[in-house]
């Protein structure tokens, strides 16, 4: 089991606690599920990340380029500048 279906089992675990006969012990299950969802999403981020996109039908979104390094922001603050 994944992080996502971890998660999706809290969920459904926390709606049944607010209206069944053992609503501690549904919350308590909820409360499990969400840990080890934390848990998977800690350990693999990569992989939760993908598991999520893919179980809502989606594809994951391109990577961004990466952020300028200081010196190049110092650099064209200086050329800005002058």
């Amino acid at each position: 089991m994944n992080g996502y279906e971890h998660y999706k089992l809290a969920e459904k675990y926390a709606g049944m606690a607010h209206s069944a006969y053992d609503s501690a012990d549904m919350a308590a299950i909820a409360q499990v599920h969400a840990t080890l969802a934390l848990a998977a999403a800690t350990a693999d981020a990569n992989n939760f990340k993908r598991d999520l996109y893919a179980g809502n039908g989606e594809e994951l979104p391109e990577k961004t380029a990466r952020r300028t390094s200081f010196a190049e922001k110092s650099s064209a603050a200086a050329n800005d500048f002058i």
